[in-house]
């Protein structure tokens, strides 16, 4: 099998490796992820045990599978997910043993937490004196930090016993423990709880622990620069002290989540230190043309035999007057490359679905996007969400339905559910006593079908497939205005779709994994979109394209201006965010800068090129 897909001899080596820890540091191009793939290929092979393979993104889960698909039974013998993926199939399974009785909800949506945080505030007598006389948007900001600073205990897995010790202010501790209580209240938890909570139930129950480390006697870790103190402490207290088949792939030069806690001191010193591992490097990019990894060598001061690599492709940096120029430019480049169809260096016909354009934050974007509707340009917006998006009020009904059926505790949606069905919030917090309330027809037998819906979801088609006749039958007699049904009919298609995509992805089905598993983005199939890739170097992280156009390359832009003033690992951070940005073109990089940028309240303020391109 190593020999036939023509693996060089150290991704060979990294296939076929035994027993023990091994670290592999992948340079951006180097195949990492088909070596993954053949590693795990290899693995269930030789071994009878399950395999755990982590992953950064559902999208990175979603292709390791797409290429393991031919093998039988694949999913009896790997997990595969994200950390938080991971640790939300543990607390489902094993979660009484930190107290939860029923299957905690994940509240994704920031708004909800928002909410309670507000609570919690409004329950801390000295924090609510302050906040009480904040307006309405200072107060929005002091919750937003409230929330990142509970969020900050929770990575830095400050378990109860330390929280005196490790936070001064008496105010924080009572925000935090207010925080819990209220989630708990609602048989709720957060992202960071998955972590932490999954931590916590390794340590309080080695068995349980134990239990997991015996069913994956191999463990693989995607990208692994970006773990945060959490993931690597899950993954202690996962492995103990005699479990060491541990395999990190990462690259230091594609750090770039600092902001969220991540860091690579985790792969390259904790790791190293913890499991002593083997270290093999692969360095040689397969991916990028020669003009492009030139520039991306100098950018990380990494030198490179560049003799190897076969294309030479095309890497211009252009400055332009001011935004509009820059954006005309670039949508002439395009129709250009596009009405000429074949490239040198680039094989097969040139289409919008191979041009990518990048820049550090979203707003950049936005004169290219109008640009782009002007020549009537086909375009999208990469994103990474989780959760379902519902365009109708019926689906949006449907969705905060469902959570209170899996979880009759959730005040919060329910509140919410009564304000879109226009009912007086009066201490009504039960489906029954909401029959006689709604008027719409339609929504009542939404409300009537969630009632009906079996825990395990086995009527749940036959559930949605009379939602659907019932959308035609008020069509039919235009009892509701047609174009909120036609969004209805899609919105319930589309959890069909997600009910369908979860089904067949577990044995063990319920409505309230179900539920977890939207929350976390797991059912959400990733969409073939036509059109030119508009996205930000974040979310582009682990794509790449043919020709790429990186904008917005002028200093206070990129890097950005707090990372210019504070310097050090906000600036290295910054420059590791350039290397992802530049290695994310296959052939043609461009990259454009405006020679003045107009502030929001109307200054113009001359730019020059970004200093990460001063070398």
């Amino acid at each position: 099998m190593i020999n036939k897909i023509q693996l060089t001899s150290k991704q060979a080596a990294i296939v076929s490796f035994q027993q023990g820890a091994l670290l592999v540091l992948a340079s951006a191009g180097s195949g990492k992820t088909r070596v993954l793939t053949e590693r795990i290929k290899y693995l269930v092979d030789s071994t009878r045990r399950k395999i755990l393979a982590i992953t950064f993104t559902n999208k990175a889960s979603e292709e390791i599978k797409e290429r393991l698909s031919d093998i039988d039974n694949i999913e009896e013998r790997l997990y595969i997910g994200t950390f938080h993926s991971f640790c939300c199939y543990v607390l489902e399974n094993h979660g009484n043993m930190i107290g939860y009785q029923e299957l905690p909800q994940v509240f994704s949506e920031t708004d909800d937490r928002l909410r309670i945080i507000e609570d919690a505030i409004i329950e801390t007598p000295t924090l609510n004196q302050y906040f009480s006389n904040l307006d309405s948007k200072q107060r929005n900001k002091f919750k937003t930090r409230a929330l990142d600073v509970i969020s900050q205990i929770k990575r830095e897995v400050i378990l109860d016993d330390d929280l005196e010790k490790r936070i001064k202010d008496k105010n924080v501790i009572m925000l935090y423990y207010s925080y819990r209580d209220l989630m708990s209240s609602l048989n709720a938890i957060d992202f960071d709880d998955l972590l932490f909570l999954t931590y916590k139930l390794f340590v309080n129950s080695p068995k349980t622990a134990a239990l997991y480390r015996r069913n994956f006697e191999y463990i693989c870790i995607d990208e692994a620069q970006d773990l945060n103190k959490a993931q690597y402490m899950v993954l202690k207290a996962l492995t103990g002290n005699e479990h060491k088949n541990i395999m990190m792939v990462g690259d230091p030069k594609q750090s770039i989540y600092g902001f969220n806690g991540s860091s690579s001191s985790f792969m390259q010193e904790s790791f190293v230190e913890d499991y002593t591992p083997t270290i093999i490097e692969l360095n040689d990019n397969f991916r990028s043309s020669r003009s492009v990894l030139s520039l991306a060598n100098k950018i990380v001061n990494t030198p490179s035999d560049l003799n190897n690599v076969a294309v030479n492709g095309l890497c211009e940096i252009h400055s332009f007057k001011d935004v509009c120029e820059e954006a005309d430019w670039i949508v002439l480049k395009i129709k250009e490359y596009l009405q000429c169809g074949d490239l040198k260096d680039i094989e097969g016909k040139l289409t919008e679905n191979r041009i990518t354009i990048l820049a550090r934050n979203r707003y950049l974007l936005l004169p290219i996007e109008e640009k782009l509707i002007e020549e009537n340009i086909n375009y999208f917006y990469k994103n990474n969400s989780n959760g379902l998006l519902f365009d109708s009020t019926s689906g949006k009904i449907f969705n905060l339905a469902l959570q209170i059926k899996v979880n009759p505790k959730d005040y919060l949606h329910f509140e919410q559910l009564l304000a879109l069905l226009d009912i007086e919030n009066d201490k009504v917090y039960s489906f029954d006593e909401l029959e006689d309330r709604i008027q719409n027809k339609l929504y009542k037998d939404i409300i009537n079908s969630i009632v009906l819906l079996k825990d395990t979801g086995d009527n749940f088609n036959k559930m949605i497939d009379h939602l659907l006749q019932k959308i035609q039958e008020n069509l039919d007699f235009n009892m509701i205005d047609e174009n909120e049904l036609h969004l209805a009919y899609n919105d319930l298609l589309e959890i069909k779709k997600n009910w369908h995509n979860y089904a067949i992805s577990t044995k063990t089905k319920s409505i309230a994994s179900f539920r977890n598993a939207i929350a976390l983005g797991k059912t959400v199939q990733s969409k073939k979109e036509i059109g030119i890739a508009l996205s930000t170097v974040h979310t582009m992280k682990g794509q790449e394209n043919d020709i790429v156009f990186l904008i917005g390359m002028d200093d206070q832009t990129f890097p950005d201006y707090r990372a210019l003033q504070k310097g050090g690992l906000e600036l290295e951070q910054e420059k590791n965010n350039l290397y992802v940005a530049i290695t994310r073109a296959k052939r043609y990089l461009f990259i454009t800068y405006p020679l003045s940028r107009q502030m929001p309240w109307g200054d113009i303020k001359t730019r020059k090129i970004s200093s990460l391109l001063q070398i």
